[in-house]
């Protein structure tokens, strides 16, 4: 008997993640949070931190990673564990599009 297969995060991933670890600064509406980000994508981060945010909020982050020291991205937590939660960077900020908007 053979297991069914399940689509995984992994498997949806379309982009190339890139180990990082530095600290990194983000925000909900209400509150400020430091975490430290253990990789990214083009449109996804990993962020390790105790912060009590739930999926589906919706939080700002500076990149640390980008070549302008100001960039600042939102994206939704679509996914968290006990480490910390995984983030989709809208594609575009004004109208919150995401990539699964697109496909």
């Amino acid at each position: 008997m053979h297991a069914a297969r399940t689509i995984t995060n992994i498997d949806r991933r379309q982009n190339e993640r890139y180990a990082y670890v530095r600290y990194v600064f983000f925000s909900s509406p209400k509150q400020f949070y430091q975490g430290e980000l253990r990789d990214f994508s083009q449109h996804g981060l990993f962020i390790k931190s105790p912060a009590r945010l739930a999926v589906g909020d919706i939080i700002t982050v500076a990149l640390p990673y980008s070549n302008n020291e100001n960039e600042k991205r939102k994206g939704e937590i679509v996914w968290k564990n006990k480490d910390g939660f995984g983030v989709e960077l809208f594609r575009d900020p004004k109208s919150r599009i995401m990539r699964k908007d697109l496909l």
